[in-house]
């Protein structure tokens, strides 16, 4: 992960298993770090159910499983140490701080109310200040927009209640919508009872609203060292044995001689299957762009009905959504059954997926904090090598030299 990539999106509701599914994949596949999820409509037993897959952590507020309740779920390879945590007992918001990259940062979502609530603001903004820090995101839903004559079309007149204390918390903290920076009039929500556009939160098929994401380039990110892997699934596939066999028959026809070494033969032979193998998934991943296409053509009829309000480019847009809604909940169908399948096939053998799930049940073993001989707490990377590498010599050092 090179960028952080916070992605906040109005879920209307997950009780759904298959629509849980497309949610999670949707956010593998924008690479999301972080996800702040609003109107979850999930009890607290099914929002820890989202920890699964690329989930590392789940925080929560949860109402019932008719309406409000939001989320934030953090990838597992994310290195946030949580520090406090504040959720608010209606299903309104969920505030969380702690260190990621060194840096004391804080993150929110919030699900504002439909209606007044002289309350609301008043109790979001004595918690978020509780949990201040230098770096501050909140996402979610407040049910209404800093500026209707900007945020809509065709413009509001007036501002209302909500408008202004909406923009007097946002001038309380300090923080600003970067939405709106630069300040290009665009929308992200379109009403069909209204015929008008607003800015409630890319695309997304799996909710009315629309994914508001921010990329952030850490100041201080220290990458994580890769190593190339070959991907299991390969070898259950019948026409990529074909093709490895073919290319291991032309390599070893080509370069098995007398005079090569049988050690360099074996070293060249997986450096031309390694290649091999990359341009073959390659291919086969551009093999499979329905959904990418999809994608474009939504965006492309979403630019041209925002100029022209045209009733024939909006059902063409309707049409697009529904075809990508519809590819998405038949790969969602599909995971899941395969799931079962397997679940069904070997939940009551000791073997590999007895393994895999209690490993996906044990905390992430990455080390995101250690304590130097002085007590004194450190989260730079740099300074837990030095702590870990002055622990060992001190073990192994001789008290006798």
């Amino acid at each position: 992960m090179t960028d952080l990539k916070i992605i906040s999106l109005n879920v209307k509701g997950l009780n759904n298993v298959v629509k849980r599914q497309k949610l999670l994949s949707f956010l593998k596949k924008e690479k999301t770090q972080i996800a702040v999820l609003s109107e979850t409509h999930l009890n607290d037993l099914e929002h820890s159910k989202l920890k699964r897959n690329w989930v590392g952590q789940v925080f929560y507020s949860s109402y019932n499983t008719k309406s409000r309740g939001v989320a934030i779920l953090i990838h597992s390879k994310l290195p946030l140490t949580i520090e406090k945590v504040i959720k608010d007992k209606e299903g309104r918001y969920i505030l969380i701080s702690g260190f990621l990259f060194r840096e004391s940062v804080s993150i929110g979502c919030v699900y504002g109310p439909n209606s007044e609530d002289v309350s609301f603001f008043p109790n979001l903004l004595t918690h978020v200040s509780a949990i201040a820090s230098p770096y501050l995101v909140l996402g979610g839903d407040f049910n209404c927009v800093p500026d209707p004559r900007v945020d809509k079309s065709p413009p509001g007149s007036e501002l209302s209640l909500r408008s202004i204390r909406l923009k007097e918390f946002c001038s309380d903290l300090e923080i600003f919508d970067s939405w709106r920076v630069p300040t290009d009039r665009d929308f992200t929500f379109f009403s069909c009872p209204h015929q008008s556009f607003s800015r409630i939160e890319l695309s997304c098929p799996l909710s009315d609203h629309s994914v508001v994401s921010i990329n952030i380039h850490p100041p201080y990110f220290e990458p994580n060292s890769r190593r190339w892997r070959m991907n299991p699934h390969l070898l259950s596939n019948p026409l990529f044995i074909e093709y490895i066999t073919k290319e291991w028959n032309v390599f070893m026809t080509t370069n098995k001689t007398e005079d090569v070494s049988p050690s360099l033969l074996w070293e060249t032979a997986k450096a031309y299957l390694r290649g091999s193998i990359i341009s073959y998934t390659i291919a086969q991943k551009k093999a499979s762009k329905e959904q990418l296409d999809l994608e474009h053509i939504i965006q492309k009829l979403e630019v041209q009905f925002k100029i022209s309000r045209s009733k024939t480019i909006l059902k063409k847009l309707e049409a697009a959504c529904s075809a990508l809604n519809q590819l998405l909940t038949k790969r969602a169908k599909a995971a899941i059954f395969f799931a079962k399948h397997k679940l069904y096939e070997s939940g009551n053998k000791p073997g590999r997926l007895l393994a895999k799930i209690a490993k996906g049940r044990t905390d992430t073993n990455v080390i995101q904090s250690l304590f130097d001989n002085k007590h004194v707490k450190h989260y730079k990377t740099m300074d837990i090598n030095r702590i870990m590498k002055q622990f060992y010599i001190h073990l192994y050092s001789s008290d006798f030299l």
